[in-house]
């Protein structure tokens, strides 16, 4: 396309074309452009330092605070690629993100250790994505350094993005590679406007071929502005010729990638089939239509859904872990800023409708096609909003103390809030990594059966000599045959996943009780997945002495303590806090069980500090067949007695004490949707003691 530059033009120039039609293209600009609108005008002097600052001051950050763990069941995915890329097995899933794990074992050859390779590209390509967002908002606003500098600023410390940057995923390299294509484009077409005789879009298309490999999923804006800028062309009877020489080069990319992983797996055709069915699993599981609900309600349900995981993106805090009364205060103070931000955007700019464009577009691909529980999946939402804001910003004041303070401010705001994330990341392993890590310590894997469900990768990594079943593909028989050949333990990882019909096989038939039972975390707004792991050991009774299941001094048994689980049966969800008291709740099944080593021939007073759920709970406690008592039990913590004779305790130095609830009821029922629990909940249990 040919735009001969006149003093008069504005500077939606660059993206007059795919937005407007162009059928006049120095006419429609004269009419659709206000006289009063800043002139197009080449970068000021000193930019390059500044971007280069930028850039150092986001690397040293980066690099300080990678992840000092794998954090997600894709990380261990890529770290498990980097040595056998095979996506049959899901080493990566499909697509396979060839150029990403090519990439990826550019850096392990540097560094010799998966994490460390995938962590240290992740945070080189959040400096590429802050810079280069830097240099888009310079080319959209070249006389305003303010929008490429605090667009730039923004992205680099929202949590979404700084936490995203440190991590073993694949989603900043995408991001990067995907900004660089669609500045290559833009500047391009700057070029072209300015010279009819400029080179085909060589860097651009290539770029874009070879970003379809690191993550597909992010192209979206790519080809909108590309096929725009394609349709104006057409439209204007405009030469085609570079893009035909630009189309070439995106095939080229492609090639680049595409033909090596279509050998890897066996062929082109395999490699399509395992991609399609992998978004088949994608449509039926992640997508708006995965919610088998009508339309209105579906929609209703995915709205309220992507609101929280934005709240989580931009502030740590979602609507569940909020106050009953008022807004948090990052919430009121993000919120303000960006909606200043945008009103203020000079919406009759064509770069302004682009950047609102494209907001839009990934905003929508997310809603329509992701999963919803993800933040870091809302990353290629922010560089366009982290401009556009920027870009609003930039008319509110030109008062240069004023200015200094509209960058200082926001990224000092977002730093602070980040850092604490940040930091513990960078110390505090993921849950996998620490149960795999007490596994490691304290079972050897000759006598040690590892079943695990979201924990799998975690185990399969970090566990290689441990023979492991996978709960998504329980083969029962398999699993049998498993445990006949003589593991001395079973340790599950995510209890609380499984079935009853898997623990029945894993526990012997219920005659395997625990001796371990204790839940690793880390905050979940520094990874929102396996933010928390709940592993529970197996043992064969003979293994476990009648004195290790003996209460302490004082005869009590404190629920929800790590040294809890060796008493603990059927019944019972992970240690947490409830009403301010460190306790479980029972509820998996109507019967809880405990088994507590006693000394025969003796009588006991039996006391449990309790909370029901359900309005009229009542509580049936028995050993073997004999009831000892039944009582109402309260909806606030207090105690309940009963007695154990020495008749029904017999000369047994180890009983099974049945706790058994008249109904279980879940909260999500319970509060019509209020609370998002949905596990059944009996009671809960603070201690049980039985004193003679």
């Amino acid at each position: 396309m040919v735009v001969n530059r006149h003093n008069d033009e504005a500077p939606g120039t660059i993206l007059c074309a795919p937005l407007v039609g162009c059928a006049s293209v120095n006419g429609i600009l004269r009419a659709m452009f206000d006289r009063q609108m800043e002139r197009w005008a080449p970068p000021q002097p000193g930019n390059r330092a500044l971007l280069v600052g930028v850039a150092v001051v986001v690397a040293l950050v980066y690099l300080t605070f990678r992840s000092v763990s794998l954090d997600d069941f894709d990380s261990y995915s890529f770290a498990l690629a980097l040595n056998d890329f095979d996506i049959s097995l899901q080493q990566p899933q499909p697509p396979g993100f060839p150029v990403y794990v090519a990439l990826g074992r550019v850096v392990f050859a540097l560094t010799g250790n998966a994490s460390a390779a995938l962590t240290v590209l992740s945070a080189l390509s959040g400096v590429v994505s802050v810079a280069v967002v830097y240099a888009i908002g310079r080319q959209l606003a070249p006389r305003d350094p303010l929008v490429g500098i605090l667009g730039a600023l923004c992205l680099a410390f929202v949590p979404a993005s700084w936490l995203t940057a440190e991590k073993a995923l694949s989603d900043m390299p995408g991001l990067a590679w995907t900004l660089l294509a669609l500045w290559q484009w833009q500047l391009w077409r700057l070029n072209v406007s300015r010279d009819s005789t400029a080179m085909a879009p060589v860097a651009a298309a290539l770029i874009t071929g070879i970003a379809l490999g690191v993550r597909p999923q992010n192209a979206l804006p790519i080809l909108a502005y590309v096929a725009f800028c394609f349709l104006c062309d057409v439209r204007n009877r405009h030469a085609v010729r570079h893009w035909a020489i630009g189309a070439a080069f995106v095939v080229l990319g492609i090639l680049l990638w595409l033909i090596p992983t279509a050998v890897a797996s066996n062929g082109l055709a395999a490699y399509l089939a395992e991609v399609r069915a992998h978004a088949g699993h994608i449509g039926r599981a992640d997508s708006l239509w995965a919610l088998g609900e009508p339309l209105l309600r579906a929609l209703r349900i995915r709205g309220f859904a992507m609101l929280d995981t934005f709240l989580v993106a931009i502030s740590g805090t979602g609507r569940a872990t909020t106050p009953a009364v008022g807004l948090p205060l990052p919430w009121v103070l993000i919120a303000g800023f960006c909606l200043v931000g945008i009103i203020k955007a000079n919406w009759r700019s064509r770069n302004t409708q682009w950047l609102g464009l494209w907001v839009l577009l990934t905003a929508a691909q997310v809603f329509v096609f992701e999963t919803l529980d993800r933040p870091r999946l809302l990353l290629p939402l922010f560089p366009p909003l982290s401009l556009l804001v920027a870009s609003g910003w930039a008319h509110v004041s030109t008062a240069r103390a004023a200015r200094a303070g509209l960058v200082a401010l926001p990224t000092l705001g977002l730093l602070l809030q980040t850092l604490p994330w940040a930091a513990m990341l960078a110390q505090v392993p993921a849950p996998p990594s620490q149960a795999t890590a007490h596994i490691a310590a304290n079972y050897a894997p000759e006598t040690t059966l590892i079943a695990a469900a979201g924990s799998f990768r975690a185990a399969q990594v970090e566990l290689p000599d441990f023979p492991i079943v996978y709960l998504y593909r329980f083969d029962v028989d398999a699993v049998a045959d498993a445990l006949n050949n003589g593991p001395h333990w079973v340790a599950i990882l995510d209890r609380d996943q499984f079935t009853p019909e898997a623990i029945d096989i894993l526990s012997h038939h219920g005659t395997w009780v625990t001796i371990e039972d204790r839940t690793f975390s880390r905050d979940r707004r520094v990874h929102s997945q396996h933010d928390h792991v709940r592993l529970q050991i197996l043992a064969p009774p003979d293994r476990v002495p009648a004195s290790a299941l003996r209460p302490g001094p004082d005869g009590c048994i404190d629920i929800g303590a790590l040294e809890d689980g060796r008493y603990l049966g059927n019944g019972w969800y992970r240690p947490e806090e409830i009403g301010g008291v460190d306790g479980r709740w029972a509820g998996q099944e109507l019967t809880t069980t405990l088994r507590i080593g006693l000394q025969p021939g003796r009588a006991y007073d039996l006391r449990l500090r309790v909370l029901a759920y359900p309005e009229g709970q009542t509580l049936t406690v028995r050993v073997d067949d004999v009831v000892l008592g039944v009582a109402p039990l309260p909806q606030d913590w207090n105690e309940v007695r009963f007695s154990l004779s020495a008749d029904a305790l017999g000369d047994r130095d180890v009983i099974e004490l049945s706790l058994v609830h008249a109904a279980a009821l879940a909260p999500l029922e319970a509060t019509a949707g209020a609370s998002n629990d949905a596990r059944l909940l009996t009671a809960a249990y603070d201690w049980v003691c039985l004193v003679p």
